[in-house]
C-alpha cells in the first residue's frame, strides 16, 4: 500500500551499529512535553558538524573565486535551508491536519526534518564540485595506477558493486555516509540523526550498482548510498517504509519529503545563482531580469504572457528609479517567495503520487513557474558554470585531485598489501599525513573509501595547496 505519513515522520535514530546488525531506537513521535523535537535536534547536529563548517570554504558558482559578494557553499546552504523550512511548514500545516487532533507531530516538526535534510545536501561535495567528481571518477576509470594495480586486485580484493561505489563517486551518496558514519559516532551511525531526516535527505534512494530503468526516473538518476552504508540505509528505509523498487534490495521510493528539498535547491539556484552570475559579470543584467521578472510578477496577479508582465514592471516608476543592485533584489524575493507557495501548493495537490512512491518530475514542474524556471537554468549552465574563465580551474582541479589520488592511494594499496611494519617509507609519512584514518580498515574497499573521505572532505583551496607540496612545487 502507499506511504504513510506517520511512518514517514519517524523519530527513531540509528543504532547498535558495531554488533553488525543496525536497529532504530528512541520514540517513533516527537514527545510535546519536551521543548525541543527531536527534528530540531537534528538540525543543530548538522550545523554543528565540522563537515558542515568546511562548506564555508567551498564554491557554489565558481571554484576559488576572489571576489566576496558572491556564495560559497555555506551561503548556499544556509539560503536552500531557509526556503526548505517555508515549505516545510506550509506543507506541515496541512499534513498535521490529515494526521488528525491528537496527533504529537506538529508543523515545525515537519519543517525542521525539511531544513536539516537541506541543511546537509551539499555536505558531500568534493572540491571543484562537479567537475571534482568528475575528475575521482575519471582516475578509477582511466589513470594508470587503477588500470594496471587496482583492477588486478578488485577480483581478489573488492567486489564488483564496491568497485562500482569507487567508480561513482557521487557528492550524494558521500553525503549520506557523512552524515550516517563518519561524523560524532563514528562508524555507529554518525550524527544518527531520526529516520525521517535521513529519508528526507537522501535524493537518490539506489546504489551505485542498480541498473536505472529507460526513461530513468527522476529517483534513480544518481546513487544514493555505498554498499558500506547499505545497513542503515537499508533500517531507515525500513522504519519509513519505503516501497522496495527492485528484487535486489538495492533501490528504494523517494521519501516524499525529498520533493521539498529537491524545490528549494532548485529555487535557490535558478534565482540566486544568477544574481551572482551577473555580480561576477557572466551574465548582463538585461538577461537576469529577463529570466526573473516573468516569475516575480505571478501570472495570476499580471497575466498570463511572460513579455507582457516583464514590460508592465519596467513602465513602473518605483522599480525605475531602482539601482541595478536593487532591482536584482526585489526580483529575488518576490520570485522566491512565488516560488515557494506554487511548490508547496503543487506538493499537496500531488500527495496521492507522493505517497504511491510514483511522482516522477520535480515539483517546480506541476507549478506555473515550470518553464520559466528551466529558462533560468539554462542560462545559469551555459553563461555561469560553464562560463570560460572557469575551465582552467576545472582542468587544474582534474590534475590535483589526479595527483593526490596517485598518491594516496598508492599508499592504501601498500598498506594493504604489506602491512604497517613491510610499507614503504614514503607509505608511512602518507598515513602520517592521514592521521590514522586508515586505522580499523580491514578491507581494501573501506581503506580506499577513507582516502576518499579525506580528499572528499578538502576545501578547493586545501587541495591546491597539499598537491603543490606534494608535487615539490611549494616545499
Amino acid at each position: 500500500g502507499p506511504m504513510t505519513w506517520q511512518q514517514l515522520l519517524s523519530a527513531r535514530r540509528p543504532s547498535g551499529l558495531r554488533a553488525g546488525a543496525v536497529g532504530m531506537s528512541g520514540d517513533a513521535a516527537p514527545d510535546p512535553a519536551q521543548a525541543r523535537s527531536p527534528f530540531q535536534i537534528d538540525v543543530d547536529r548538522i550545523i554543528f558538524s565540522s563537515a558542515f563548517r568546511r562548506l564555508q570554504n567551498k564554491t557554489q558558482v565558481h571554484p576559488l573565486s576572489d571576489n566576496d559578494h558572491v556564495h560559497t557553499r555555506l551561503t548556499h546552504t544556509i539560503e536552500v535551508a531557509s526556503v526548505g523550512q517555508s515549505l516545510g511548514l506550509m506543507a506541515g500545516k496541512w499534513i498535521v491536519q490529515r494526521l488528525g487532533a491528537n496527533t504529537p507531530f506538529s508543523a515545525a516538526d515537519i519543517g525542521y526534518i525539511v531544513q536539516a535534510a537541506c541543511l546537509a545536501h551539499d555536505i558531500g561535495n568534493p572540491p571543484f564540485g562537479h567537475s571534482g567528481e568528475d575528475a575521482i571518477k575519471d582516475w578509477f576509470e582511466n589513470s594508470a595506477f587503477a588500470n594496471r594495480t587496482l583492477r588486478a586486485l578488485t577480483p581478489r580484493e573488492i567486489g564488483g558493486d564496491e568497485f562500482a561505489d569507487l567508480c561513482h563517486f557521487e557528492g550524494n551518496a558521500q553525503g549520506f555516509r557523512i552524515i550516517s558514519a563518519l561524523e560524532m559516532y563514528r562508524y555507529e551511525g554518525g550524527l544518527r540523526l531520526t529516520a525521517a531526516t535521513l529519508g528526507a535527505f537522501t535524493k537518490y534512494p539506489r546504489s551505485t550498482g542498480f541498473k536505472p530503468g529507460i526513461p530513468k526516473q527522476a529517483a534513480e538518476k544518481k546513487p544514493g548510498f555505498y554498499q558500506a552504508e547499505q545497513a542503515v540505509f537499508k533500517a531507515m528505509a525500513e522504519e519509513c517504509g519505503l516501497p522496495l523498487r527492485s528484487a535486489k534490495g538495492d533501490a528504494y521510493a523517494r521519501h516524499p519529503l525529498v520533493y521539498l528539498v529537491e524545490a528549494a535547491d532548485d529555487i535557490c539556484y535558478s534565482v540566486v545563482d544568477l544574481e551572482d552570475g551577473w555580480e561576477l559579470g557572466c551574465v548582463t543584467f538585461e538577461e537576469v531580469e529577463t529570466a526573473l521578472a516573468p516569475i516575480a510578477r505571478h501570472p495570476d496577479k499580471y497575466g498570463a504572457d511572460p513579455a507582457h508582465r516583464i514590460a508592465d514592471l519596467q513602465t513602473q516608476d518605483w522599480y525605475a528609479h531602482k539601482t541595478p543592485r536593487e532591482k536584482l533584489g526585489f526580483l529575488r524575493g518576490k520570485a522566491i517567495g512565488n516560488l515557494v507557495q506554487a511548490c508547496a501548493n503543487a506538493f499537496e495537490a500531488n500527495e496521492a503520487g507522493l505517497l504511491a512512491g510514483t511522482l516522477d518530475k520535480d515539483l517546480m514542474s506541476y507549478t506555473a513557474f515550470g518553464a520559466a524556471c528551466r529558462a533560468c537554468k539554462a542560462l545559469a549552465v551555459a553563461r555561469i558554470y560553464h562560463a570560460e574563465h572557469v575551465l582552467p580551474t576545472e582542468i587544474a582541479g582534474f590534475k590535483v585531485i589526479h595527483g593526490l589520488l596517485d598518491h594516496f592511494i598508492a599508499a592504501a594499496v601498500d598498506l594493504h598489501e604489506n602491512g604497517p611494519e613491510a610499507a614503504k617509507p614514503q607509505t608511512r609519512r602518507i598515513l602520517k599525513l592521514l592521521g590514522h584514518k586508515l586505522d580499523g580498515a580491514e578491507s581494501l574497499y573501506d581503506k580506499i573509501l577513507r582516502v576518499l573521505d579525506y580528499i572528499g572532505g578538502m576545501t578547493d583551496r586545501y587541495a591546491v595547496s597539499l598537491y603543490r607540496k606534494l608535487q615539490g612545487i611549494a616545499v
